[in-house]
């Protein structure tokens, strides 16, 4: 045999061999996937946008799911609630969160509220309307059903409006969120606060917005800021020594970070501003400008998986 018949043969043999190893990989990341338990049951979704029918006791709505490309494996879940005149639609171009649960591979969807200009009702201050605590914690079951949600790691942010209603699961739904973020929120007609367990929060407000003022409305100062703060510092346990952080002028960080069960309480003070979603769709971190997609999931991800409550 010739040499250059000896060397085409050397190079067959080596690229057979690789291509069974590369076989073999494939054919162990496969058997691997199949045999792991928390793949099954785990729906795989496709990347991107999906509409999903969640049925509640007021009739069907359309969720607007959007999954990262790692949707097969558990994944944490980013629940969205949109503010006044807003559709889920519009909240999610309004705020880039798909953009970075793209980047940062979590599941997050966006409700609806009762109809196109209809307000959250999670306080229950409209009389008759949906009662809609009860209605997303259907939703999260149905959810967690038809994606592959790591249930431990599943958080609620709003704004507006929707900021409000965060502020009432976190009350209502302890027991099933890990965290959660509200930002500009309307906290006016809030019920009682009475959740089964500490949970870590984080506000996001302006000092110079209108609809939902920072200091609250008088004469009684309905909705400040800092009672919600102050509220939820008593039920996490928190220490009374804050650190506090300029991050750029005007952008002020107040943190309670020794507290009970692993829980803290964040606030970003935005001075003289006023935009209900600051930082609009970007989702850079500093030294960019501030924007709340960022740092809401900088807080999410800096949590600890907390098991859903058990009851009974």
């Amino acid at each position: 045999m010739t040499a250059h018949r000896l060397r085409a043969a050397g190079t067959l043999i080596a690229g057979l061999a690789l291509l069974a190893v590369v076989a073999w990989q494939s054919g162990a990341k496969a058997v691997h996937y199949a045999s792991d338990p928390t793949h099954e049951p785990c729906p795989a979704l496709t990347p991107g946008d999906h509409a999903l029918t969640i049925d509640t006791a007021d009739g069907r709505r359309q969720v607007l799911l959007h999954a990262s490309r790692r949707a097969y494996k558990p994944r944490p879940l980013v629940i969205a609630l949109h503010g006044p005149r807003q559709s889920a639609t519009d909240f999610a171009n309004a705020t880039g969160l798909s953009r970075l649960a793209d980047r940062a591979d979590f599941l997050v969807a966006y409700s609806p509220s009762g109809g196109p200009n209809d307000p959250w009702n999670a306080s229950r201050q409209v009389p008759g309307a949906t009662n809609d605590t009860a209605t997303l914690e259907r939703s999260l079951d149905q959810l967690e059903a038809a994606a592959c949600v790591d249930p431990a790691r599943v958080f609620v942010t709003g704004v507006s409006n929707g900021g409000g209603a965060t502020a009432q699961l976190a009350c209502d739904l302890s027991g099933r969120l890990a965290g959660v973020a509200s930002v500009a929120a309307g906290r006016g007609a809030l019920r009682p606060c009475r959740p089964g367990r500490p949970l870590p929060v984080l506000e996001i407000q302006g000092t110079a917005g209108q609809v939902a003022p920072y200091g609250g409305r008088l004469p009684v100062f309905g909705g400040s800021a800092r009672r919600w703060l102050w509220q939820w510092r008593r039920i996490d346990g928190c220490r009374a020594i804050a650190d506090r952080l300029e991050l750029a002028p005007g952008v002020t960080e107040v943190a309670w970070r020794h507290c009970v069960a692993a829980t803290r309480v964040e606030h970003m003070r935005l001075d003289r501003r006023a935009r209900p979603w600051p930082g609009g769709p970007r989702t850079q971190p500093p030294p960019a400008p501030f924007a709340a997609a960022w740092r809401t999931w900088q807080f999410f991800r800096s949590l600890p998986p907390r098991p859903p409550l058990q009851t009974g």
